[in-house]
Protein backbone atom coordinates (compact mmCIF):
# COMPACT_ATOMS: atom_id res chain seq x y z
CA UNK A 1 0.00 0.00 0.00
CA UNK A 2 1.11 3.55 -0.58
CA UNK A 3 1.63 5.70 2.33
CA UNK A 4 -0.57 8.29 2.25
CA UNK A 5 -3.88 8.00 0.95
CA UNK A 6 -5.70 11.44 0.00
CA UNK A 7 -9.67 11.13 0.33
CA UNK A 8 -12.41 13.44 -1.48
CA UNK A 9 -15.45 13.54 -1.24
CA UNK A 10 -17.58 14.96 -4.29
CA UNK A 11 -20.80 15.86 -5.32
CA UNK A 12 -20.34 18.08 -8.14
CA UNK A 13 -16.95 19.23 -8.67
CA UNK A 14 -17.21 20.92 -11.78
CA UNK A 15 -15.31 23.71 -13.09
CA UNK A 16 -12.59 22.93 -10.17
CA UNK A 17 -11.84 19.14 -10.21
CA UNK A 18 -9.25 19.04 -12.90
CA UNK A 19 -7.10 21.90 -10.93
CA UNK A 20 -7.46 20.35 -8.12
CA UNK A 21 -6.15 16.64 -9.88
CA UNK A 22 -3.61 18.51 -11.40
CA UNK A 23 -2.28 19.66 -8.05
CA UNK A 24 -1.42 16.41 -7.15
CA UNK A 25 -0.11 15.12 -10.08
CA UNK A 26 2.17 17.59 -9.46
CA UNK A 27 3.23 16.28 -5.82
CA UNK A 28 6.87 16.19 -5.64
CA UNK A 29 6.13 13.16 -2.80
CA UNK A 30 5.29 10.32 -5.09
CA UNK A 31 4.09 7.79 -2.47
CA UNK A 32 0.65 8.07 -2.33
CA UNK A 33 -3.26 6.90 -3.97
CA UNK A 34 -6.06 9.12 -4.31
CA UNK A 35 -9.76 7.88 -3.23
CA UNK A 36 -12.73 9.94 -4.41
CA UNK A 37 -16.44 8.75 -3.28
CA UNK A 38 -18.75 10.28 -5.80
CA UNK A 39 -21.92 11.33 -4.18
CA UNK A 40 -24.29 11.73 -6.85
CA UNK A 41 -22.66 13.77 -9.40
CA UNK A 42 -24.33 14.94 -12.49
CA UNK A 43 -22.29 17.73 -13.77
CA UNK A 44 -19.46 15.82 -15.82
CA UNK A 45 -17.58 14.85 -12.49
CA UNK A 46 -17.63 11.16 -13.24
CA UNK A 47 -16.04 11.44 -16.83
CA UNK A 48 -13.28 14.01 -15.32
CA UNK A 49 -12.85 11.17 -12.74
CA UNK A 50 -12.42 8.75 -14.92
CA UNK A 51 -10.13 10.27 -17.01
CA UNK A 52 -7.63 10.86 -14.16
CA UNK A 53 -8.17 8.04 -11.82
CA UNK A 54 -6.07 5.70 -12.12
CA UNK A 55 -4.89 6.87 -15.83
CA UNK A 56 -2.59 9.97 -14.65
CA UNK A 57 -3.16 9.21 -10.89
CA UNK A 58 -3.07 6.03 -8.05
CA UNK A 59 -5.92 5.29 -7.00
CA UNK A 60 -10.04 4.58 -7.16
CA UNK A 61 -13.27 6.60 -7.92
CA UNK A 62 -16.36 5.01 -5.39
CA UNK A 63 -19.77 5.43 -7.27
CA UNK A 64 -23.26 4.33 -6.87
CA UNK A 65 -23.64 5.07 -2.71
CA UNK A 66 -24.69 8.73 -2.50
CA UNK A 67 -23.88 9.52 1.07
CA UNK A 68 -23.67 12.68 3.49
CA UNK A 69 -20.38 14.21 3.56
CA UNK A 70 -19.54 12.84 6.93
CA UNK A 71 -20.55 9.49 6.20
CA UNK A 72 -18.52 9.27 2.64
CA UNK A 73 -15.36 10.49 4.91
CA UNK A 74 -16.04 7.71 7.02
CA UNK A 75 -16.05 5.42 4.41
CA UNK A 76 -13.17 6.55 2.82
CA UNK A 77 -11.59 6.21 5.86
CA UNK A 78 -12.16 2.72 6.27
CA UNK A 79 -11.12 1.52 2.31
CA UNK A 80 -8.13 3.52 2.98
CA UNK A 81 -5.21 1.01 4.12
CA UNK A 82 -2.40 3.51 3.84
CA UNK A 83 -0.68 4.73 7.01
CA UNK A 84 -1.34 8.60 6.66
CA UNK A 85 -4.97 9.69 5.80
CA UNK A 86 -4.41 13.23 3.65
CA UNK A 87 -7.68 15.31 3.20
CA UNK A 88 -8.42 17.51 0.21
CA UNK A 89 -11.38 18.92 -1.26
CA UNK A 90 -12.49 19.21 -4.92
CA UNK A 91 -12.57 23.15 -5.33
CA UNK A 92 -9.10 23.50 -3.58
CA UNK A 93 -5.92 23.28 -4.90
CA UNK A 94 -2.08 21.91 -3.40
CA UNK A 95 0.89 23.21 -3.64
CA UNK A 96 3.53 20.72 -4.94
CA UNK A 97 5.31 20.03 -1.58
CA UNK A 98 2.23 19.52 0.41
CA UNK A 99 2.97 16.08 0.58
CA UNK A 100 6.13 16.08 1.33
CA UNK A 101 6.33 18.55 3.92
CA UNK A 102 3.74 17.33 6.11
CA UNK A 103 5.08 13.59 5.54
CA UNK A 104 8.58 14.82 6.68
CA UNK A 105 6.73 16.59 9.54
CA UNK A 106 4.95 13.50 11.00
CA UNK A 107 7.83 11.37 10.25
CA UNK A 108 10.20 13.45 12.56
CA UNK A 109 7.39 14.17 15.18
CA UNK A 110 6.00 10.61 16.08
CA UNK A 111 4.49 12.65 19.28
CA UNK A 112 1.71 13.91 16.65
CA UNK A 113 -1.43 12.36 15.40
CA UNK A 114 -2.05 15.34 12.81
CA UNK A 115 -0.38 18.17 11.09
CA UNK A 116 -2.84 20.60 8.89
CA UNK A 117 -0.88 24.13 7.45
CA UNK A 118 -1.98 27.95 6.52
CA UNK A 119 -3.64 28.42 3.31
CA UNK A 120 -3.66 31.10 0.40
CA UNK A 121 -6.87 31.49 0.02
CA UNK A 122 -8.35 32.25 -3.82
CA UNK A 123 -11.74 33.14 -4.95
CA UNK A 124 -14.27 32.02 -7.61
CA UNK A 125 -11.46 32.76 -10.74
CA UNK A 126 -8.61 31.39 -8.39
CA UNK A 127 -7.22 35.18 -7.22
CA UNK A 128 -6.25 35.70 -4.15
CA UNK A 129 -8.46 37.11 -1.93
CA UNK A 130 -8.09 38.25 1.96
CA UNK A 131 -8.59 35.28 4.49
CA UNK A 132 -11.91 35.30 6.21
CA UNK A 133 -10.52 33.71 9.73
CA UNK A 134 -6.73 32.97 11.56
CA UNK A 135 -5.99 29.59 12.24
CA UNK A 136 -4.09 28.82 15.51
CA UNK A 137 -0.76 26.87 15.25
CA UNK A 138 0.21 26.34 18.20
CA UNK A 139 -1.30 22.67 19.80
CA UNK A 140 -2.76 24.33 22.83
CA UNK A 141 -3.95 26.92 21.32
CA UNK A 142 -5.98 24.70 18.69
CA UNK A 143 -6.97 22.89 22.18
CA UNK A 144 -8.45 26.20 23.40
CA UNK A 145 -10.15 27.76 20.53
CA UNK A 146 -11.46 24.13 19.65
CA UNK A 147 -13.86 25.10 22.62
CA UNK A 148 -15.75 27.56 20.71
CA UNK A 149 -15.27 26.19 16.95
CA UNK A 150 -13.54 24.07 14.22
CA UNK A 151 -10.43 25.62 14.20
CA UNK A 152 -8.18 23.35 12.17
CA UNK A 153 -8.60 24.01 8.62
CA UNK A 154 -9.92 20.66 6.87
CA UNK A 155 -8.99 20.53 3.47
CA UNK A 156 -4.65 20.98 4.81
CA UNK A 157 -5.21 17.61 7.64
CA UNK A 158 -2.68 14.79 6.78
CA UNK A 159 -3.82 12.47 9.86
CA UNK A 160 -2.47 9.26 11.38
CA UNK A 161 -5.30 6.80 10.10
CA UNK A 162 -4.63 4.62 13.75
CA UNK A 163 -5.17 7.53 15.69
CA UNK A 164 -8.83 8.50 13.26
CA UNK A 165 -10.31 5.06 13.55
CA UNK A 166 -9.33 4.54 17.38
CA UNK A 167 -11.36 7.94 18.33
CA UNK A 168 -13.75 6.24 15.89
CA UNK A 169 -13.73 7.74 12.65
CA UNK A 170 -16.22 10.10 10.98
CA UNK A 171 -19.71 10.37 12.30
CA UNK A 172 -22.71 11.81 10.55
CA UNK A 173 -25.64 12.61 13.64
CA UNK A 174 -28.19 14.43 11.34
CA UNK A 175 -31.03 14.51 11.86
CA UNK A 176 -34.69 15.92 10.90
CA UNK A 177 -34.32 18.76 13.39
CA UNK A 178 -30.82 19.07 12.47
CA UNK A 179 -30.30 18.03 8.70
CA UNK A 180 -26.58 19.44 8.41
CA UNK A 181 -23.85 17.67 11.07
CA UNK A 182 -20.83 20.05 11.47
CA UNK A 183 -18.46 16.47 11.23
CA UNK A 184 -15.28 18.74 11.35
CA UNK A 185 -15.95 19.90 14.35
CA UNK A 186 -16.81 16.54 16.07
CA UNK A 187 -14.09 14.87 14.97
CA UNK A 188 -11.34 17.39 15.86
CA UNK A 189 -13.17 17.56 19.72
CA UNK A 190 -12.49 13.48 19.64
CA UNK A 191 -9.75 13.96 18.01
CA UNK A 192 -7.84 16.84 20.68
CA UNK A 193 -9.39 14.94 23.44
CA UNK A 194 -6.97 11.67 22.90
CA UNK A 195 -4.07 13.20 20.59
CA UNK A 196 -1.59 16.18 19.60
CA UNK A 197 -2.41 18.43 16.28
CA UNK A 198 -0.90 21.60 15.10
CA UNK A 199 -0.63 23.52 12.32
CA UNK A 200 2.45 24.21 9.89
CA UNK A 201 2.79 28.31 9.12
CA UNK A 202 3.61 27.52 5.60
CA UNK A 203 0.76 27.68 3.07
CA UNK A 204 0.48 24.30 2.01
CA UNK A 205 -2.85 24.39 0.07
CA UNK A 206 -4.73 27.35 -2.17
CA UNK A 207 -8.18 27.67 -0.34
CA UNK A 208 -11.29 28.11 -2.14
CA UNK A 209 -14.33 30.47 -0.99
CA UNK A 210 -17.02 29.12 -3.36
CA UNK A 211 -20.17 30.52 -2.75
CA UNK A 212 -21.80 27.17 -3.97
CA UNK A 213 -19.89 24.91 -2.12
CA UNK A 214 -21.85 23.33 0.93
CA UNK A 215 -20.12 25.19 3.99
CA UNK A 216 -20.81 28.39 2.16
CA UNK A 217 -24.27 27.25 1.72
CA UNK A 218 -24.96 25.85 5.48
CA UNK A 219 -23.33 29.35 7.05
CA UNK A 220 -26.19 31.24 4.78
CA UNK A 221 -28.90 29.23 5.69
CA UNK A 222 -27.34 29.41 9.68
CA UNK A 223 -27.33 25.87 10.29
CA UNK A 224 -23.73 25.65 10.50
CA UNK A 225 -24.24 27.17 13.67
CA UNK A 226 -26.67 25.39 14.88
CA UNK A 227 -24.70 21.84 13.95
CA UNK A 228 -21.93 22.95 15.93
CA UNK A 229 -23.81 23.78 19.27
CA UNK A 230 -25.20 20.33 18.33
CA UNK A 231 -21.54 18.51 17.97
CA UNK A 232 -20.52 20.61 21.21
CA UNK A 233 -23.13 19.05 23.09
CA UNK A 234 -22.24 15.46 21.65
CA UNK A 235 -18.35 15.86 22.71
CA UNK A 236 -18.30 18.00 25.54
CA UNK A 237 -18.12 15.15 28.30
CA UNK A 238 -15.04 13.94 26.59
CA UNK A 239 -13.23 17.23 25.02
CA UNK A 240 -14.31 19.63 27.95
CA UNK A 241 -15.22 17.09 30.85
CA UNK A 242 -18.87 18.53 30.95
CA UNK A 243 -20.79 15.53 31.36
CA UNK A 244 -24.11 17.00 31.72
CA UNK A 245 -25.47 18.06 28.65
CA UNK A 246 -27.95 20.64 29.92
CA UNK A 247 -24.94 22.66 31.86
CA UNK A 248 -22.45 22.29 28.72
CA UNK A 249 -25.52 23.50 26.56
CA UNK A 250 -26.02 26.76 29.34
CA UNK A 251 -21.75 27.57 28.92
CA UNK A 252 -22.83 27.47 24.90
CA UNK A 253 -25.81 30.20 25.18
CA UNK A 254 -23.90 31.77 27.58
CA UNK A 255 -27.00 31.60 29.97
CA UNK A 256 -24.72 30.84 33.35
CA UNK A 257 -24.71 33.08 36.26
CA UNK A 258 -21.33 32.35 36.85
CA UNK A 259 -18.89 30.17 34.35
CA UNK A 260 -15.78 30.71 36.45
CA UNK A 261 -16.02 27.29 38.13
CA UNK A 262 -17.20 25.46 34.87
CA UNK A 263 -14.46 27.23 32.94
CA UNK A 264 -11.88 26.22 35.71
CA UNK A 265 -13.03 22.60 35.25
CA UNK A 266 -12.19 23.14 31.84
CA UNK A 267 -9.07 24.10 32.84
CA UNK A 268 -8.31 21.21 35.32
CA UNK A 269 -9.91 18.37 32.11
CA UNK A 270 -7.24 19.61 29.84
CA UNK A 271 -4.48 19.01 32.00
CA UNK A 272 -4.98 16.02 32.13
CA UNK A 273 -4.78 15.89 27.99
CA UNK A 274 -1.60 18.27 27.65
CA UNK A 275 -0.30 18.38 31.27
CA UNK A 276 -0.10 22.66 31.47
CA UNK A 277 -1.14 23.37 34.81
CA UNK A 278 -4.03 25.67 35.34
CA UNK A 279 -2.43 28.85 36.72
CA UNK A 280 -0.09 28.83 33.69
CA UNK A 281 -3.26 28.05 31.53
CA UNK A 282 -4.92 31.23 32.59
CA UNK A 283 -2.22 32.89 31.66
CA UNK A 284 -2.20 31.82 27.63
CA UNK A 285 -3.96 34.34 25.84
CA UNK A 286 -6.17 31.71 23.43
CA UNK A 287 -7.60 30.39 26.73
CA UNK A 288 -8.72 33.41 27.99
CA UNK A 289 -9.77 34.70 24.68
CA UNK A 290 -12.35 31.33 24.62
CA UNK A 291 -13.42 31.39 27.81
CA UNK A 292 -15.02 35.06 27.56
CA UNK A 293 -16.81 33.79 24.36
CA UNK A 294 -18.71 31.92 26.98
CA UNK A 295 -19.08 34.73 29.78
CA UNK A 296 -22.55 36.00 29.79
CA UNK A 297 -22.41 39.99 30.32
CA UNK A 298 -23.82 40.32 33.77
CA UNK A 299 -21.57 37.86 34.87
CA UNK A 300 -19.00 40.19 36.55
CA UNK A 301 -17.43 37.38 38.69
CA UNK A 302 -16.21 35.80 35.78
CA UNK A 303 -14.90 39.24 34.21
CA UNK A 304 -13.15 40.46 36.48
CA UNK A 305 -10.67 36.86 36.75
CA UNK A 306 -10.19 36.78 33.55
CA UNK A 307 -9.17 40.87 32.86
CA UNK A 308 -6.83 40.34 36.18
CA UNK A 309 -5.25 37.56 34.80
CA UNK A 310 -4.82 39.91 31.88
CA UNK A 311 -3.23 42.19 33.87
CA UNK A 312 -1.00 40.13 35.27
CA UNK A 313 0.73 39.00 31.94
CA UNK A 314 1.72 42.32 31.22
Amino acid sequence: MPAVSCVIPILNGMPFLPDALASLENQTYRDFEVIVWDNGSTDGTLKVLRDWIPKRLPGRVVTGEPLSLGLSLRRLCEVAESQLIARMDADDICESNRFDTQVRFLTAHPEFALVASERTCIDEAGQPTPARSEYPHRPEDILHATLRAPRILHPTVMMRREALIEIGNYNDLSSETCPYWSEDYDLWMRFLAKHRAITLPEKLLKYRYNPHGLTENEMRLKRAATARRAAWQANAGDFAGITDHNLALQLWDRQMWCALPTLNAINRHFQRIDAIKTRERWMIPSFRNTASSFVARHDLITRLFIRCMKNRCR
